[in-house]
């Protein structure tokens, strides 16, 4: 198992400068057009303690008023006002945290529960009313469900890969309004596949060689999709197909409103344990690059970018705090 460790106070010293200087040089350089990439704009603060418990995977409702967030090994989910407050449990449903998403009207939670039976571990999908919460069941538990389900892009249906074939499923509790994107991307087999769900036509955009593609996400305006690769690190890709390219090593992209930037954590280790992290802003035009927390000492994961973007949120595995830092 990993092992977190504080960060060395000289070496964030030494990133501290090094990154002030790098900013410098890229001033002196590069054309205004490149240097209007996000940054921090003070230092991060605590927005959820831990109170005992480590959080992690917080994620923004596309209406910006309430923050969704996972424990310890992502079982459960709870639930916050935007400014932390209000703390309230959705679900205790074992690793239901991991990789959940919002419906579009920010009613609805999606999520892949587990469950044990004879010591097997089964999946399962489920819709969580934030209202409510109530839990409705679209998938019974299975060892056939491949990666993660996902809203279609109107939120009127929910998308999801069962023994390798793309399913469809539909509830009473969703609205059902006309599908204006037809389009589905999902991961199976090392390949990324482009869905038509009106023509039900499959078009293979990229392919890995059979390499685990994980950590999906589909920019605002539904152009662009961030994905990473087993060994191989974080790439971007238009839905076409065409563009794609290679960003580095960033793990956990998460979009900003302007379709542009992704924000990213960047794991720092010495081969055996992870030393810290920290975030980038990522243009995913140019592949530049931007250091967002090399004045703080806190180790940043998981970061959440708010509908507004003026907010990351990140947890701290060294503490269990989520935490929340202005952007500008």
């Amino acid at each position: 198992m990993i092992t977190l460790l504080p960060k060395n106070k000289k070496q964030i010293h030494r990133r501290r400068l090094l990154s002030a200087f790098l900013f410098l040089i890229a001033g002196m350089v590069l054309p205004a057009t490149l240097l209007a990439q996000p940054t921090a704009g003070g230092e991060p603060s605590v927005l959820i303690p831990s109170q005992g418990r480590f959080w992690v995977n917080a994620q923004w409702s596309p209406d910006g008023q309430t923050l969704a967030f996972s424990a310890e090994n992502f079982n459960g989910i709870w639930l916050a006002n935007a400014d932390g407050t209000q703390p309230r449990q959705l679900t205790d449903d074992m690793a239901a945290g991991f990789g959940f998403t919002w419906s579009p009207d920010s009613r609805f939670i999606l999520a892949r529960p587990s469950v044990m039976e004879n010591r097997r571990r089964f999946q399962q999908v489920k819709l969580y009313d934030v209202q409510t919460l109530a839990a409705e069941t679209l998938l019974a538990p299975t060892r056939s469900l491949h990666g993660l389900p996902s809203f279609t892009p109107d939120g009127s249906q929910v998308a999801m890969v069962v023994d390798r074939k793309l399913e469809i499923k539909s509830s009473a509790r969703l609205s059902q309004s006309p599908n204006a994107n037809p389009a589905v991307v999902y991961a199976i087999d090392g390949r990324l596949i482009n869905a038509n769900l009106i023509t039900r036509s499959d078009a293979e955009i990229t392919a890995f060689d059979g390499r685990f593609i994980f950590n999906v996400r589909i920019s605002p305006d539904r152009q662009r999709v961030v994905f990473q690769v087993q060994g191989k690190g974080l790439y971007v890709l238009n839905t076409d197909g065409s563009g794609l390219t290679h960003l580095g090593h960033g793990e956990y992209a998460s979009w900003m409103p302007d379709n542009r930037h992704v924000v990213v954590s960047v794991v720092e280790d010495n081969g055996q344990q992870i030393t810290g992290g920290d975030l980038y802003a990522v243009d995913v035009t140019t592949g530049q690059s931007y250091l967002l927390t090399g004045h703080t000492s806190l180790t940043a994961l998981k970061p959440a970018v708010s509908p507004c973007s003026a907010w990351v949120v990140f947890d701290n595995p060294d503490d269990g705090n989520l935490y929340i830092m202005a952007l500008q």
